[in-house]
């Protein structure tokens, strides 16, 4: 239950921040999503390599390890294709 709530907790903070950000006013525009997408990548990446440490279920080191590779895929994907 614990490896639960944490993972969860730590999975929605770069969002949190996200809207902090454009809260504060930030321009959310292309350059904004990039960034975001870059950090969640990474962010992703190292909840999974948390998770690996910890023993966690695998579940959750597929998922984490998953979604981090995914996110850095669109950001690279969106930096290459031309600004519409």
């Amino acid at each position: 239950m614990t490896a639960l709530i944490l993972n969860l907790l730590l999975g929605v903070v770069p969002a949190i921040i996200l809207g902090g950000s454009i809260a504060a006013g930030v321009e959310d525009d292309r350059r904004h999503r990039l960034m975001f997408l870059l950090v969640y990548g990474l962010w992703s990446l190292t909840l999974a390599m948390w998770n690996w440490m910890r023993s966690a279920p695998i579940g959750w080191i597929v998922l984490w390890a998953a979604v981090g590779v995914a996110s850095l895929i669109v950001c690279a994907v969106m930096r290459k294709s031309p600004r519409i």
